[in-house]
């Protein structure tokens, strides 16, 4: 027995001893491999860190400003500050470039393993590069510095959250961040502000697909493009969520979209500044989707206080709120030219205001499909409170209210003319008012109205409170109702001069008020044509239907005004 407890004795003490040895060993290896690489405690520099991290190495930097350069150096692993969520420590803990180039690099395909997180990037110039891309069939190069604060090129596909990225300015594109040459990082949760460049003050976007999601973006500058954010050629990002206010640029206050495709959606674009196209976005030749997105306070001297659609463009425009936007001229919402072809559909465009051409919506030489789009509330000094489409533009409207726009002159919910075209199905125009032509005012273009409403408009000083068609328009309008229509002097709920010609079928006039025509009348060779017998219905218009005459009236001034225009 005495052997037995012995040798039983000596067996534990072995196994205690491998276990120590064991735990030592494990102890030593956790010992030489650390994960965490400490700043500045093991290394001085956060470059030196990662010089000796190996994938998925976690650097940690305790605050305090860092005079350097960083490259990732294709590696995936994470820089963080000790606590990324917590602004004191972000403010804290800051990586200043001194001027010399991009703060921070990613250029070796480093995937989203790659993550940094919690600093304040600031002093950065950028990287200089040439780019070169073929457009049109000619070869377009682009050299300068881009990517102040951060670059990230050559497929690379980083993690870049909470993070200030401040003061960071380049000759070229990219102020805070330039994303290039098919890389896709996801930039989350960032500030991105006081940054300036050509173009693109904040972001700068190139044949990439970034994740732009839940950032602030303020008070950043671009010379040309992209007050905040540009997305050019070739590029799908997803833009999201995010806050882009204060902005300023030539166009593209917000943001600029150049023959690219991204989603814009979600965002709070407010108070942002152009001097030519788009206040709050500017597209250029591009088809993005620009969707549930908070478009309002923008500003632009010409092209869309809101948003412009320029050269070729095709975006879809949905479930926006386009609101409190101006420009001097040509769409205080939203403008539309240069043989563009918008969808705008489901969208708020309210309060916007313009001293000349479209209060809501301006559609030049263009073609747009509006449906289920409340337009009201909106101010032109001049002509077409809620919509102007002129210059041969094409316009379908349905499902739509067109309510309570004001215009100085004509058209206080529409203005066509210029040889463009107007089809209205199952859209109501009410509370419009202008001097002339309260409702819609159309001149030597074409009209085409169905199953619509035009009620309680007014034309304040002239003619037309619901429709004036001048100058050899054309109209075929049928199955509507025309109610509580006033113009101070002819026609309270149509009026046709000087050649034009309209068509009435099945149409409801009730309650409409004029000097002359309280439901319609026509002038100056105009032929408004009825069927035999005529199925349009009439109830208390005043005066009592005036039958069409061919004869001018002695005081039309403001009718002759609009029609110069």
């Amino acid at each position: 027995m005495t052997e037995k407890n012995g040798a039983g004795s000596g067996k534990l003490k072995f196994i205690i001893i491998g276990v120590v040895v064991l735990i030592a060993a494990v102890l030593g290896v956790l010992f030489l491999y650390n994960p965490n690489l400490a700043v500045p405690g093991k290394y001085r520099t956060i470059q030196s860190a990662i010089e000796a991290a190996n994938d998925g190495d976690v650097i940690v930097v305790d605050p305090g400003v860092y005079y350097e350069l960083i490259d990732f150096l294709g590696k995936d692993i994470t820089i963080r500050s000790t606590d990324p969520e917590d602004p004191d420590i972000v403010a804290d803990t800051i990586i200043d470039g001194r001027r010399r180039g991009s703060v921070v690099t990613f250029a070796g395909g480093e995937g989203s393993g790659a993550v940094l997180e919690g600093f304040t990037i600031t002093s950065g110039v950028g990287t200089f590069q040439t780019l070169t891309h073929e457009y049109e069939g000619e070869e377009v190069i682009n050299e300068g510095n881009y990517g102040g604060g951060i670059l990230i090129s050559a497929g690379s596909s980083p993690t870049i959250r909470n993070n200030v990225i401040t003061n960071n300015n380049v000759d070229l594109d990219g102020g805070g961040i330039a994303v290039q040459d098919n890389s896709s990082p996801t930039i989350t949760d960032n500030v991105i502000e006081n940054n300036s460049a050509f173009n693109g003050g904040a972001i700068a976007i190139w044949q990439s697909n970034p994740i732009i999601e839940n950032n602030k973006l303020g008070n950043n500058r671009a010379n040309y493009l992209g007050g905040a954010i540009l997305v050019d050629f070739d590029s799908s990002p997803s833009v999201s969520s995010n806050e882009i206010n204060h902005n300023s640029s030539t166009s593209g206050g917000g943001i600029a979209v150049w023959s690219a495709d991204p989603l814009i959606s979600s965002n709070a674009i407010h108070n942002n500044s152009a001097i030519w196209y788009g206040g709050g976005i500017a597209i250029f030749d591009a088809s993005p989707t620009i969707d549930s997105n908070e478009i309002s306070r923008n500003s632009a001297t010409n092209n869309g206080g809101g948003i412009a659609v320029a050269e070729n463009s095709s975006p879809v425009i949905s479930n926006n709120n386009i609101n409190r936007n101006f420009t001097d001229e040509n769409g205080g919402g939203v403008a539309v030219i240069e043989n563009s072809s918008p969808v705008i559909s489901d969208n708020i465009i309210s309060d916007n205001a313009v001293l000349f051409g479209g209060g809501g919506i301006y559609v030049n030489d263009s073609t747009a499909e509006i449906s289920g789009t409340n337009i009201f509330g909106n101010l032109v000094q001049q002509d077409g409170g809620g919509i102007a489409a002129v210059a041969g533009s094409t316009i379908a409207i349905t499902n739509s209210i067109i309510d309570d726009n004001a215009a100085g002159r004509a058209g206080g919910g529409m203005v066509v003319g210029d040889g463009s075209s107007v089809n209205l199905e199952e859209t109501t125009i009410s509370k419009n008012s202008a001097s002339t032509g309260g409702g819609i005012i159309i001149q030597r273009s074409n009209l085409v109205m169905n199953m619509s409403m035009v009620n309680d408009n007014k034309a304040e000083s002239g003619s037309g409170g619901g429709v004036l068609m001048v100058v050899n328009s054309q109209g075929e309008i049928q199955n509507t109702s025309f109610s509580g229509n006033i113009a101070f002097e002819f026609g309270g709920g149509m009026v046709a001069f000087d050649e034009s010609t309209v068509s009435l079928r099945n149409n409801d006039f009730i309650g409409n008020e004029a000097q002359m025509g309280g439901a319609f009348i026509g002038f100056g060779d105009a032929s408004i044509n009825l069927s035999d017998p005529d199925n349009n219905t009439y109830s208390g218009n005043v005066p009592e239907d005036v039958e069409p005459v061919d004869e001018e009236p002695e005081d039309e001034e403001e009718a002759e005004e609009a029609e110069e225009q």
